[in-house]
């Protein structure tokens, strides 16, 4: 068979312009590709966050059931590591990095709640990293 194209178009090549074309599309790509994940990787934190404050609660529960009560706000959910003085302790928590949110922020605990009276509030100050706004996430 006899080649059709004229022989300067074949031995021609890409141009520095094509080229550039080529990675700004994959550089674009990428970019959309990264925000997807990075929008992806919030929610898992805030959802491991809610996780760990049911775990918390489930431990602040096996507390109570030895000590009698909940830890108080000065003891915090350290007594769940150390214990406080109480006679019939055992540790719950044997990291202290357990009492961290996924943001590296110890969770924030208060006996007896303001959101719930009758208990405990337990809660992280969420991805913004300040108390009091919107996005912490609590047992409330």
């Amino acid at each position: 068979m006899k080649n059709t194209l004229r022989p300067s178009l074949v031995a021609r090549g890409f141009t520095l312009l094509e080229i550039m074309v080529v990675l700004l599309i994959i550089g674009l790509l990428l970019a959309v590709v990264a925000g997807g994940i990075n929008g992806f990787q919030a929610s898992a934190e805030i959802q491991a966050s809610s996780a760990k404050v049911q775990s918390i609660q489930a431990q602040l529960t096996s507390f109570k059931s030895l000590a009698g009560q909940y830890p108080t706000s000065a003891q915090g959910l350290m007594a769940l590591h150390k214990n406080p003085g109480v006679k019939r302790w055992t540790q719950m928590v044997k990291d202290e990095a357990d009492l961290k949110d996924p943001w590296g922020n110890t969770f924030l605990y208060r006996y007896p709640g303001t959101h719930n009276p009758a208990s405990y509030d337990v809660w992280s100050s969420g991805p913004d990293r300040q108390d009091g706004t919107d996005d912490d996430i609590g047992n409330w």
